[in-house]
């Protein structure tokens, strides 16, 4: 089974026994992974090289101090519809890692600094509580090819600051989005 994101809130699934180019008793064939392997597509080092400038570009505009949810609901359409997700971390720094084809999916390896987390207050309807510090983690997403020639950022961590700050609560006192976001420049500069 493939399956293809687009951009929207819908999922499409497609069958690839249903195209005709797998045998029909490939249900009796349970233990033979090697015939159903066959049916889906390996990317080749062009999609590859084009899964990491998706991700590059995903992890970039993630880091952004203007960060634009728009781009950033657009480089991982993955049939969510454009919903927040929480907790969010504020990106400091990447560096990306070895990417590894999975079927017609790449799954992408970073290694990330994050400076801030936010996330729903449990305790307060409508706010949020957002927490600064630094953070060093090797994460991993699926970069999935939509079926129009596009790749899609999916089954991973988002980055940004998607609260109110007015109804945030930052954690330690005297924290802000400000001081977050000064701390995560100044490691963007000595990291490069």
């Amino acid at each position: 089974m493939r399956v293809i994101t687009g951009f929207g809130s819908s999922l499409v699934v497609v069958c690839s026994a249903c195209r005709g180019d797998v045998a029909p008793d490939i249900g009796r064939q349970i233990g033979a992974p090697a015939t159903v392997a066959a049916a889906v597509a390996t990317p080749d080092s062009a999609q590859l090289a084009t899964a990491q400038r998706v991700m590059r570009a995903f992890l970039d505009a993630s880091r952004e101090s203007s960060l634009d949810p728009v781009v950033l609901d657009t480089l991982g359409a993955c049939g969510e519809g454009g919903q927040s997700y929480f907790p969010t971390t504020m990106l400091a720094g990447y560096t990306l890692l070895a990417f590894e084809a999975r079927g017609d999916t790449i799954v992408s390896r970073a290694e990330v600094v994050t400076v801030a987390e936010q996330d729903i207050d449990r305790r307060a309807t409508n706010r949020f509580v957002a927490r600064q510090r630094v953070r060093s983690d090797v994460l991993e997403w699926d970069v999935i090819p939509d079926g129009a020639g596009r790749w899609a950022v999916c089954n991973g961590l988002r980055f940004g600051y998607r609260g109110t700050d007015s109804l945030t609560t930052w954690r330690p006192d005297g924290a802000s989005y400000e001081s977050a976001r000064h701390l995560a420049d100044s490691i963007a500069a000595a990291r490069q």
